[in-house]
């Protein structure tokens, strides 16, 4: 299906139909509890289970299952968890060749408490730090034949900046600042896709979002930093986002959440691999909409996000 006119008409469309995500690979390590513990209180938790994670990871696997041709570059360390990450990913169609193994370093994990459906998480970055602008740039080749790049604030950010600078202007890429650095203005100009929540998104405009014309006005604020499709996610109330006419609200889907770890990763990955299979930017919002409000209904990152022939 041919790319529509309105999106990412000034790139090429005769490189092959791949997204390459950049990002992090961790061992999510999750147990559930009726309340958040206090400072130097010990409390019972109960279903402690290991799951594949990570903010990249997620994104990757989010493609992969939206049938994107997805290819993941990464760092995982010399341990039972880089191995494990790795098969997990393959598992789910996505590529690993790009993958490398640090030795003399931990795997990435994410220490991640779940209460009444919302979550707190404890990071270890471990071999995600390791993916340094040198590890990118070794790649420039395979980034620069990608049909879209998709990146988010879980390794260096210098390595966010070094990858947005070589191949902005040439593939289209899609930013999910999670979780929220400062980034610099003349970085976020000309970006895509943006992706922030309403937290994330006063960091990068000083709006609190506490209604639509709020959210409205964040937008307009994104849009003059040079983003060309900012799209804020604002939970159970929905998201807003600009269609390249106009800025456009969402009511939330009603599900029973359950777990929200992966839910923004959902969202973002499903985006992305709607926009390159050729939808328009209000299907791939629709469908990725739908995607998260499932994902949230199930435990675990990776395997809670469902699959294309879910949502269709």
């Amino acid at each position: 299906m041919a790319i529509q006119s309105n999106q990412l008409s000034r790139y090429s469309s005769d490189r092959a139909m791949k997204i390459i995500v950049i990002g992090s690979a961790n061992m999510d390590m999750v147990v559930q509890t009726s309340r958040i513990p206090e400072m130097g209180e010990t409390i019972r938790g109960n279903g402690f289970f290991l799951s594949a994670g990570g903010k990249g990871a997620n994104q990757a696997v989010a493609c992969a299952k939206m049938g994107a041709d997805t290819w993941f570059l990464a760092k995982v360390g010399d341990d039972i968890f880089g191995q494990s990450l790795m098969d997990s990913l393959a598992g789910f169609g996505v590529h690993t060749d790009l993958i490398k193994v640090e030795p003399g370093v931990n795997t990435g994990i994410a220490a991640i408490t779940v209460c009444e459906g919302n979550n707190s998480i404890i990071l270890d970055g471990g071999a995600n730090n390791k993916v340094t602008p040198a590890y990118i740039q070794s790649y420039r080749e395979e980034l620069l034949s990608a049909k879209a790049i998709m990146l988010q604030l879980e390794i260096p950010i210098e390595t966010v900046y070094e990858a947005i600078h070589l191949v902005k202007g040439k593939v289209p890429i899609f930013l999910n600042p999670a979780p929220a650095v400062p980034i610099e203005d003349a970085i976020l100009q000309g970006v895509d896709y943006f992706t922030p929540n309403e937290i994330e998104c006063r960091l990068y405009t000083e709006v609190d979002v506490k209604s639509i014309d709020d959210a409205f006005n964040a937008l307009n604020i994104l849009r003059a930093k040079g983003i060309r499709y900012p799209l804020v996610t604002l939970g159970e109330r929905g998201l807003v986002y600009f269609n390249g006419t106009d800025n456009v609200y969402k009511e939330g889907r009603k599900v029973e959440t359950v777990d929200t770890t992966a839910a923004g990763d959902t969202f973002s990955g499903t985006l992305a691999a709607m926009i390159i299979a050729g939808k328009t930017i209000d299907e791939a919002v629709d469908m990725a909409q739908h995607a998260s409000s499932i994902a949230v209904t199930r435990l675990g990152a990776q395997s809670g996000i469902p699959y294309l022939s879910e949502i269709v």
